[in-house]
């Protein structure tokens, strides 16, 4: 009995290796060109490139282990089925669950590995990868100059510009301002400018019809009109690292994710006091006739004053009042969502990993259901059920992003209706049932097509017997 179970555990693991790294590298496609861009377009050494590639990996592996573990199921249990060893262990009283007890096993291995890997290894592999590639963006100035906004991280400029044309390099209303070490510092304006790039980290601006001013140490000002200047940006060929303490949601633990919302819960319940203080504060007035002055116009009792000044006072006291409770409640909305967002990313931590049981689940029957010459059909299956799984998951994520659902549900509902199907089957499986009669579906399915043409007006078979349409 062992060595069948070492047995199923050997003709598992090939397939799953070999489906992991299919996954992966179809995930892998869309950021091959990125890559290669890094290295034709910005300079990018080939070490770092592979340094990028290493750190994108983990955020895969991710969501690929599981997807890894369904096909590997499959294809082990369908080889199995279709080569009758199936057959033979039935013959020789051997229950199903021979089969599932190791896979069982190692589904319940790679979650726990998984779920260490979410929490200890992920975050800072998707820290380094953002942090390494906010640093290789920086390497090409010229992508840096944006409209209507500062460039303040190009050693010794701050540029801004009005319009900038990305196809033609041509800028309008160029203002820069120069402060290079041991040289007066300089302000240039002009009207028009081009850039032209010279290399990955040099580019140059090409100026007309503009001014330089310039004060020098001694305090003496200068003016010079120029119908044509130039000016070098160039900067360091090597990549400068910086160290970004600032986390997004998936670039922390789900034990910093739980003191985030802990904190994120006191300030909602700080502010909705507020809120609650603050739109209590005009009918407490009322009540007791007492003037209120917190900073801004009084709300003074009705005898004080004569009425039109007591309307207009009021009015505007309220007005103040309801934007101070507007900006609250918006503060409190912001701060929901989230907690909301965080908590997403905490089950989610825990969801997909649990994936694995799941798809062993429904892996044994749908291997089990296949038969000779249909693997290729029970492997269309799998991807149906992983894309079913995945989509549920995003669709899930979106609604709990905004509140529609609970964060728990949202993130746990696919494996609850995966599992409770997987359940049903395997239950099927061990009863000596078909678990899914796949062969009688697709006969049906082709027996209904082949009604479905021969009814149409015109058909093959019409045109054979002579009929006239």
């Amino acid at each position: 009995m062992r060595k069948l179970q070492v047995y199923t555990l050997r003709e598992f693991t090939a397939p799953f290796l070999l489906s992991c790294g299919i996954f992966t590298f179809v995930m892998l496609l869309d950021k091959l060109l990125d890559l290669l861009d890094m290295i034709v377009s910005k300079g990018v050494p080939v070490r770092t490139v592979v340094e990028v590639f290493l750190l994108l990996l983990p955020s895969m592996v991710a969501v690929v282990i599981p997807m890894g573990v369904l096909a590997g199921v499959l294809m082990a249990v369908g080889r199995m089925e279709s080569d009758l060893e199936v057959t033979a262990m039935k013959s020789s009283g051997i229950s199903i669950f021979v089969l599932i007890k190791p896979l069982m096993l190692a589904a319940l291995l790679l979650t726990a590995t998984m779920v260490l890997f979410n929490n200890y290894v992920l975050p800072d592999a998707n820290h380094m990868a953002k942090n390494l590639l906010l640093d290789i963006g920086t390497m090409r100035p010229a992508a840096k100059i944006i409209p209507g906004m500062f460039v303040e991280d190009i050693e010794n400029y701050r540029i801004i510009v009005e319009e900038k044309d990305d196809l033609t390099g041509e800028l309008e209303n160029v203002v820069i301002h120069e402060r290079v070490p041991g040289m007066p510092g300089r302000t240039i304006t002009a009207l028009r400018g081009r850039m032209e790039p010279v290399s990955a980290n040099r580019f140059r601006l090409v100026l007309t019809d503009g001014q330089m001013h310039e004060l020098t140490y001694n305090g003496e000002y200068r003016k010079l009109d120029f119908s044509v200047y130039t000016v070098e940006i160039v900067r360091s060929e090597e990549l400068i690292r910086q160290d970004r303490d600032s986390r997004g949601d998936r670039e922390l633990s789900a034990g910093q994710m739980r003191a985030m919302v802990d904190s994120l819960e006191k300030q909602v319940e700080l502010f909705e006091d507020s809120l609650l203080n603050i739109g209590s504060a005009p009918i407490i007035a009322l009540i007791s006739d007492s003037t209120i002055i917190s900073g801004r116009t009084p709300f003074p009792p009705p005898d004080s004053v004569d009425a039109r000044t007591w309307f207009n006072l009021s009015r505007n006291y309220l007005a103040q009042q309801s934007g101070d409770l507007r900006i609250l409640a918006d503060r409190i909305a912001s701060l929901q969502r989230s907690i909301s967002r965080y908590r997403v990313e905490i089950q989610k931590k825990y969801s997909i990993p649990f994936a694995c049981i799941i798809f062993v689940l429904l892996g044994v029957p749908l291997g089990l259901s296949t038969r000779k010459g249909s693997a290729g059909i029970a492997l269309g299956v799998s991807l149906l059920v992983i894309l079913a799984y995945y989509l549920f998951l995003i669709a899930g994520e979106q609604l709990a992003d905004r509140r529609m659902m609970p964060a728990f549900l949202s993130m746990w509902l696919p494996n609850i209706i995966l599992g409770a199907f997987g359940v049903v089957l395997t239950a099927r499986s061990l009863h000596e049932g078909n678990p899914l009669p796949l062969g009688r579906l697709i006969a049906a399915s082709r027996s209904f097509l082949i009604k479905f043409r021969r009814s149409k007006p015109g058909s093959a078979g019409d045109l054979k017997e002579g009929r006239s349409v």
